[in-house]
């Protein structure tokens, strides 16, 4: 009796399925529509949000992301200042930071003259599936992570106006009561208009942004800006940190789903000793920012005998077929009693 083919197909896809599943469980996404992506490392404890060098970074698997000039608007950058970055994600129960990193031979932390720019980082993120890489647009906004290295400078009490501008005279001190009650804070304009730039003290070094389209770049309000900063350069090297609460409630801030779809993210550099401002600056494409599951250990402790029961029913399968009698083209002729040739 002769066997019938295996279906070693079918094999391949039942493998291939149960693969799939063993390494979703563990957060590692399958496919990405952008080609690239980034996951975040999940650890145990607090976060090294205060610490860009800290050896937890070590943890995290880094993915190089390609620059290039922006030359869609003005102010057009036509090659990238920052080649690429170098980009690393932790998370944990409670929250998720990011590490951005890249060459710059200079430190530029002071925007106290014309002639001055500032270094800076940027991640946007898409709130929406159909959100445009060039700052978004109706219908597919951004939330956009701006880091710069003058904010870092003035929290950290370095006054960048003053090193610029070291025989500067100071300005008048008015009385409480000069203007009809409104003392000093009459005569500051920047501050009354709410200028972020113009910030008695800045909450972090990061702004918290959003955006739907050129031209519409707006800052959160105060009690919005809820995402924390942390920077140093050593060497040649700057790497920023950037984080927030995984779980946010603000319609206008990213989503960050453990074990579900990942965000669309893009990033962003100014090299302030090369002028960069505005539209002058390094871009990157889309990637995937991929966070694993809270629960994984669990999820792998229950679907795991289930796992290992599948490739064991996957290999059982295979090695009969290995064993089976080839059949079909390429396969031996069967003969029998009632069989002959006649020839041609």
């Amino acid at each position: 009796m002769r066997r019938l083919p295996f279906p070693r197909a079918r094999i391949l896809g039942s493998c291939t399925i149960v693969l799939a599943g063993v390494l979703s469980l563990w957060g590692v996404p399958v496919t990405s529509a952008q080609g690239q992506t980034l996951t975040a490392t999940r650890v145990d404890g607090p976060l090294p949000v205060n610490a860009p060098f800290d050896p937890a970074w070590a943890k995290a698997r880094g993915v190089e992301v390609a620059m290039t000039g922006q030359s869609v608007v003005q102010p057009m950058r036509m090659t990238a200042s920052v080649p690429s970055i170098r980009v690393r994600a932790l998370v944990n129960d409670d929250r998720v930071a990011v590490l951005l990193e890249w060459e710059d031979a200079t430190v530029d932390e002071s925007v106290a003259a014309p002639t001055l720019f500032s270094d800076a980082a940027a991640m946007q993120f898409a709130l929406g599936s159909s959100s445009s890489i060039c700052m978004g647009q109706l219908g597919g906004s951004l939330n956009i992570w701006h880091w710069k290295a003058d904010w870092a400078a003035a929290l950290d009490g370095r006054g960048t106006f003053d090193l610029a501008h070291p025989n500067m005279p100071r300005d008048v001190t008015f009385p409480v009561d000069a203007v009809d009650g409104m003392g000093a804070q009459g005569f500051l304009t920047g501050q009354a208009a709410h200028n972020p730039r113009s910030a008695a003290r800045f909450p972090s070094s990061v702004e918290d942004l959003n955006a739907i389209g050129f031209g519409s770049l707006t800052s959160q309000l105060v009690d919005g800006q809820n995402v924390h900063g942390a920077s140093e350069h050593r060497g040649r090297t700057w790497r920023v940190v950037m984080s927030r609460d995984v779980m946010d409630d603000d319609v206008n801030d990213a989503r960050f789903q453990p074990y579900g779809a990942a965000t669309a993210v893009a990033f962003a550099v100014w090299d302030g000793a090369r002028g960069d401002r505005n539209g002058q600056k390094s871009v990157s494409s889309w990637i995937a920012l991929a966070i694993p599951a809270s629960d994984t250990g669990t999820r792998g402790l229950i679907f795991l005998p289930i796992a290992v029961l599948l490739l064991a029913i996957a290999s059982f399968l295979a090695w009969q077929g290995a064993m089976s009698t080839p059949t079909g083209r390429g396969g031996d002729r069967p003969t029998g009693s009632g069989s002959g040739s006649r020839a041609g």
